[in-house]
C-alpha cells in the first residue's frame, strides 16, 4: 500500500486508545512498509490514556520509547525524514481548557510536513511550524 493509499484508509477511522491513537497509527505503517510491529506486545493492552502514558512512562518517555521501539524493527534515526518515514512531533492538544503540547507520533507525507491523528479530528496534515520535528527515523533499505 502506498503512503497515499494508507492515509486514505484511516480517514473513516474513530480515535480508540490501544486500537486506533498516535502510536498505532505509526506502526501500522511501519507494519505495512516492512511487516514487523513495533508495538506488538501492547498493542490493544490499554484502553485509556493513562494506560499509555503508564506504558510510555515505564520506557523513560515517548520518545525513549519510539526510539527503542524503530530501532528494533530496523528503522535507524535520520534528521532529514522524508515521504514515508516515521516521526514524532510536538504536537497540541487540549487538556482542562488549556491548549498544551507533548510528543506525538506522526508520518512524514513530504519534507517538513507530517500526518498525525487526533482524538478530535482524525488525521491532521500540518506543516513543521505547527508540529515542529523532535526527532524521526527512516527505514533501512
Amino acid at each position: 500500500m502506498t503512503l497515499p493509499e494508507f492515509f486514505e484508509s484511516v480517514l473513516r477511522k474513530r480515535w480508540s486508545p490501544g486500537t486506533w491513537d498516535c502510536s498505532t497509527f505509526m506502526a501500522d505503517w511501519v507494519v505495512n512498509v516492512c511487516g514487523r510491529d513495533p508495538i506488538a506486545d501492547v498493542r490493544g493492552t490499554y484502553s485509556s490514556e493513562r494506560e499509555f502514558q503508564r506504558i510510555v512512562a515505564r520506557e523513560g518517555g515517548f520518545l525513549e520509547a519510539c526510539h527503542s521501539r524503530l530501532t528494533a524493527v530496523g528503522m535507524r534515526p535520520t534528521e532529514t525524514p522524508v515521504a514515508g518515514d516515521i516521526v514524532a512531533v510536538d504536537a497540541p492538544y487540549s487538556a482542562g481548557g488549556e491548549i498544551r503540547r507533548r510528543p506525538t507520533g506522526a508520518i512524514c507525507a513530504a519534507p517538513r510536513c507530517y500526518a498525525v491523528v487526533t482524538s478530535d479530528m482524525g488525521l491532521v496534515v500540518d506543516n513543521d511550524d505547527r508540529l515542529p520535528m523532535l526527532r524521526a527515523w527512516t527505514f533501512d533499505g
